[in-house]
């Protein structure tokens, strides 16, 4: 079997049983380090539910999420103006970052938008965006090169999230990350995967190693690297010490949209009747 990402020929690595039914097979490349399962036969089986039953921290994800990407993108891409969230799910982190001033809309294929209606793909302004995310998407993915190239033509900018995989086969056969259960993980990422893709789309890579990371066109400080991956969660000193910021430099302030999204959805809602 080649790989999905180098195409190069890979070894088998373990077997494991998903759904608690299917004996699958796992590869590894010993190029670029991908780990990708056999032909995931069963994927319409695993996503009869899109979000799992086992996925019971999609709220508490959602909350570091919105602690950390505003940060992300006001030291590495400050003058960003309209975003995508890819893989939007349910839409929650779309509604908390609209909320706090980000011009944020959700692509979903496959989920429904609850909370973020009316802020879909479809309805911005324009098809491209200064930065596109993608969180707890790269792992479900069947083809990983094909989904990026879609993800690149509405972007230059990607902030993603995937947990890197571990170096010992052993931890490996072991990991949650794995999610045998669901079968929704099918494709297993280490950091020499995310620099032969960074490479391939000719982008930079800037990461935390852990799980988050960043594809971009332009080279961002090093210092603003640190600075933001190195940052603890915010205590209330820090949310202090951010409003202070924002008062003295005025420039850097986004004003929530939630007062201006009540009246573009009431609008909407208006029309429609009178249609």
């Amino acid at each position: 079997m080649n790989c999905n990402i180098c195409k190069n020929p890979t070894s088998e690595l373990f077997k494991i049983k998903i759904l608690n039914k299917y004996n699958v097979t796992y590869f590894e490349c010993g190029i670029c380090k991908f780990i990708q399962t056999e032909n995931p036969f069963w994927i319409a089986e695993a996503y009869e539910n899109i979000i799992t039953n086992l996925d019971i921290g999609l709220i508490n994800r959602n909350l570091y999420l919105r602690e950390t990407i505003p940060n992300l993108i006001d030291l590495f891409f400050p003058e960003s103006k309209i975003l995508i969230d890819y893989g939007g799910g349910y839409g929650m982190f779309v509604r908390m970052m609209r909320d706090m001033g980000y011009n944020y809309y959700r692509q979903d294929l496959y989920c429904e938008n609850l909370f973020a209606k009316n802020f879909d793909i479809g309805d911005a302004p324009e098809q491209t965006f200064d930065i596109l995310s993608a969180f707890e998407v790269f792992e479900h993915l069947v083809n990983p090169l094909d989904e990026i190239e879609k993800m690149f033509n509405l972007s230059s900018n990607i902030i993603f999230s995937t947990l890197l995989t571990p170096e010992n086969k052993d931890e490996i056969q072991n990991w949650w990350y794995l999610s045998p259960l669901t079968g929704q993980h099918i494709s297993l990422y280490r950091l020499e995967t995310l620099e032969f893709i960074a490479k391939l789309f000719s982008k930079k890579l800037y990461t935390n190693k852990n799980n988050l990371h960043v594809f971009s066109d332009h080279a961002i400080d090093e210092k603003n690297v640190r600075k933001i991956f190195n940052r603890k969660k915010k205590t209330i000193l820090n949310r202090v010490e951010d409003k202070v910021l924002a008062y003295l430099e005025p420039k850097k302030i986004r004003l929530s949209l939630l007062d201006s999204d009540y009246k573009i959805i009431e609008n909407k809602l208006l029309q429609n009747r009178t249609n």
